[in-house]
């Protein structure tokens, strides 16, 4: 009778610590695809110069920059339950992917990445607001040039649990919503920077 009586709180325990592990693998995914995102864009921006400003080309540089910084990121992430990672190594909808060159150039800042979801769902405010944002350099040293990779994921508990507490709270999971944000420098060696 006592053993009845406890279950049902020592299952609900035992589903809240594989929770919450779960929810820290992906934090850990999204984290390290976010990286490593950043970092194969700025390695492709270094590799690829930029095209002079006002051609012609610019914007299909930085599309492409953006897609292999993208393709980066989404193949990381593809462990993930809710990512829907494409043959073609995009992610169509879910993880939310959006890229900007920090070189004062980038026309295609935060829009979508051709191939990748478009939308970006209510609860990833932090994916939304990205804007490209002035160099920081000291004054007398050259301008630094960063890649930036937001993603936005969509987990999902093991089990919805919606529960209203005293004073006007509530517990509720079921979704939970992981937005990271990281940025890469684009190491010009040495004696290059004004051509990087």
């Amino acid at each position: 009778m006592e053993f009845a009586l406890v279950l049902p709180m020592l299952l609900v325990l035992l589903l809240g610590i594989a929770d919450f592990g779960r929810v820290f693998q992906a934090s850990i995914t999204i984290e390290a695809a976010t990286r490593g995102g950043a970092e194969a864009g700025a390695i492709e921006r270094l590799r690829n110069h930029p095209p002079v400003p006002g051609d012609s080309t610019e914007v299909g540089y930085y599309d492409d920059l953006h897609r292999v910084a993208a393709l980066a990121a989404c193949s990381e992430a593809k462990v993930l339950a809710n990512t829907t990672f494409a043959s073609d190594g995009t992610c169509t909808s879910m993880p939310v992917v959006r890229v900007c060159v920090h070189d004062g150039q980038d026309p295609q800042c935060g829009k979508p990445v051709p191939g990748f979801g478009s939308s970006i769902p209510s609860q990833c405010s932090g994916v939304a607001d990205m804007a490209d944002h002035p160099d920081n350099a000291s004054p007398g040293e050259p301008a630094s040039h960063t890649v930036e990779v937001r993603m936005c994921y969509r987990f999902t508990t093991l089990f919805n649990l919606d529960v209203a507490l005293p004073f006007n709270w509530g517990l509720s999971l079921g979704e939970i919503w992981l937005q990271r944000a990281r940025e890469f420098a684009v190491d010009c060696p040495p004696g290059q920077v004004s051509t990087c």
